[in-house]
């Protein structure tokens, strides 16, 4: 009996997709890179991720759109059409459904707080609570944490780094064990084992229901070297970072790490692009699970 391993068959498919949804693509196309006909394709990638294509790709560029509106202010009408869609209204529609917000209600909000505030009360916030995705009450972000900030905070210039990664989809925290085990199963009898530990992350979970956050779990590897099958490539690119480096000594620590290190970027009216945020591990206990972690995010500066 012939048998195919559609999970592994989709991940050239959903990476294409996650590069290219703010494109006007054509699924018949996309589905013969599945080598599947638009009846099955559909079907099939459903089973796999849970969404349909259509909604997979609505669902990224609704949350892009509407970080692009707050950390970016840009008018609503040039968002709209950045993500494909015919005008503004066709994005405020959208919105109301996904968010029961306006675009505008995002864009003019002041400060970090306000923004995360105004996404756990939206449409999409209540799902995600009453679904059992709420963030834990010891992450609430409170300022009074933050003090010395403006002294913590920095920014660096990183250079280009190739990686190896496994993708983890869930919740933050879970399922990354045996990613790193895996990884670094290949990793260490090449020898590979002492470059640097980092996570990427694909999604906010405050707009992203937790059952579809990307993780990639990654390893920075020499340029030329190519992993086994189930271990991927990638390029993190070069630029400048904004980071925050903190002990973290639970695990409830790391969304309020996150949490201050963006806030600092609003404050200071920094400009964050595109490229991935990112914990950088300088060190790691596995007895304790304490860790030594620059928190990441990309500026321009």
């Amino acid at each position: 009996m012939s048998k195919t391993n559609y999970h592994r068959k989709f991940v050239p498919v959903i990476r294409y997709l996650e590069k290219n949804y703010d494109k006007n693509l054509n699924l018949n196309e996309v589905a013969e890179m599945a080598h599947l006909s638009p009846y099955y394709f559909h079907r099939v990638f459903k089973a796999v991720t849970g969404e349909t294509p259509a909604d997979f790709i609505r669902r990224l560029k609704l949350e892009k759109a509407a970080t692009q509106l707050f950390f970016h202010k840009e008018a609503v009408t040039k968002v709209a059409l950045d993500f494909g869609f015919s005008s503004s209204q066709a994005l405020a529609k959208a919105f109301r459904g996904y968010f029961a917000l306006s675009p505008s209600e995002v864009k003019n909000c002041e400060s970090m707080e306000h923004y995360t505030q105004l996404l756990r009360d939206s449409k999409i916030g209540h799902l995600l609570r009453n679904n059992g995705h709420a963030l834990a009450n010891g992450t609430q972000y409170d300022d009074s944490a933050n003090q010395t900030r403006s002294e913590i905070m920095k920014t660096e210039h990183f250079e280009e780094k190739n990686l190896a990664y496994i993708r983890v989809t869930g919740p933050y925290g879970e399922g990354y064990d045996v990613a790193s085990q895996r990884l670094y199963g290949w990793a260490g009898p090449m020898g590979l084992a002492e470059g640097e530990s980092i996570f990427i992350y694909h999604d906010n979970p405050e707009l992203t229901p937790a059952d579809k956050c990307r993780t990639d779990v990654c390893l920075a590897i020499p340029a030329g070297v190519t992993p086994p099958a189930g271990i991927e490539l990638q390029t993190l690119p070069a630029g400048s970072y904004a980071n925050l480096r903190k002990l973290v000594t639970d695990k409830s620590q790391y969304a309020l790490y996150w949490q201050q290190l963006m806030t600092q970027v609003v404050d200071a009216e920094l400009t964050v692009d595109n490229r991935p945020c990112f914990e950088l591990y300088h060190s790691y206990d596995l007895k304790t699970h304490h860790a030594d972690v620059s928190f990441c995010t990309s500026i321009k500066l």
